[in-house]
C-alpha cells in the first residue's frame, strides 16, 4: 500500500535556498532608470541575461512609483522581477495583481523609513486634481480624463475622477475609487487591506478590479454599459448593477 501511494504523488516540497539579485530603487523616475540600466547591461550582458531579481522599494519613502513600467523595463532586456521588498501597502497590492512574490524587509530598515517619511516627503499636486480633507481623511477628485500611462494615487481616502479613465492608466485607492464615466483602466480600492471598499462607475471595461488585495483581470470582468458597483462579498469580487 505504501508503494501505491508514493507512485500517485505528483510533487515533492523541498526546501533550498538561492541567492537573487537584488535591485534598489532609488528615484521614481522612468527615464534615468531607463538609461542607467542600458549603461550597465551594456558593461556585463550576459550577467543580466534572463536573472531574476528582487525590487527593493524601501529607500523610496512612500513616492509614487510606476511600479508596471519599471517592471516592463526590466522584462524588455531579459531580467525578470520576481518579487519585492520594502514596500508599502500600495505597492504590496499592485504588485500581488501583477503577479509578483512580496519579502519582508528587515524591521529595522522598515522603521528607519517611517521615521523618515513624516518629516520629508511631501506629495507633489497636479494641476488637474484637488485634495479635500475631512479630519485625516483626504479625497483626490480628477476633473479631466485619466489617460493612458497615468497613476492617481489616494493614500488616506478615496478617489473621484468625474471624466472616463483610459486603458493602461490606474487608480489606487485606501478608500472607495467612484468613476463618474467610463472605466477601463485598472482600479485599486482599500489597497491598504480595506475589505469595505468600494469601486463606483457609470460603465465597466475595465483591465483590473482590485479591491483589499482581491482581484479580477479583464477576461473575467463582464463589461456593463450602465452604472455598477463593485464590492467584495465573502473574499470574491463581486459586481453589481446600481
Amino acid at each position: 500500500m505504501q508503494d501505491n501511494s508514493l507512485k500517485l504523488k505528483a510533487f515533492k516540497l523541498k526546501g533550498r535556498l538561492y541567492t537573487l539579485t537584488v535591485l534598489q530603487l532609488i528615484t521614481t523616475d522612468k527615464e534615468l532608470f531607463e538609461q542607467q540600466l542600458d549603461d550597465m547591461i551594456a558593461q556585463a550582458p550576459r550577467l543580466f541575461d534572463g536573472t531574476p531579481i528582487v525590487l527593493d522599494c524601501s529607500q523610496l519613502h512612500d513616492l509614487e512609483l510606476d511600479l508596471q513600467a519599471f517592471v516592463d523595463q526590466l522584462r524588455r532586456r531579459n531580467i525578470l522581477p520576481v518579487a519585492i521588498q520594502g514596500a508599502n501597502a500600495l505597492l504590496t497590492s499592485l504588485a500581488q495583481c501583477s503577479g509578483l512574490g512580496i519579502l519582508r524587509a528587515s524591521s529595522v530598515l522598515d522603521k528607519t523609513i517611517e521615521n523618515i517619511e513624516h518629516e520629508v516627503v511631501k506629495q507633489p499636486v497636479k494641476k488637474s486634481t484637488t485634495h479635500r480633507s475631512v479630519g485625516t481623511i483626504k479625497s483626490k477628485i480628477q476633473t479631466t480624463p485619466v489617460r493612458s500611462g497615468q497613476q492617481l494615487v489616494a493614500t488616506h481616502g478615496d478617489i473621484v475622477v468625474t471624466s472616463t479613465v483610459s486603458r493602461g492608466s490606474e487608480l489606487l485607492a485606501e478608500g472607495n475609487i467612484h468613476v463618474y464615466g467610463a472605466l477601463r483602466g485598472r482600479a485599486l480600492a482599500g489597497i491598504s487591506g480595506d475589505k469595505q471598499a468600494r469601486i463606483f462607475c457609470m460603465s465597466l471595461d475595465a483591465e483590473l478590479l482590485s479591491i483589499a488585495g482581491c482581484y479580477r483581470l479583464s477576461d473575467s470582468i463582464e463589461r456593463k454599459q450602465g452604472p455598477c458597483q463593485i464590492f467584495l462579498q465573502d473574499d470574491r469580487i463581486v459586481i453589481e448593477d446600481l
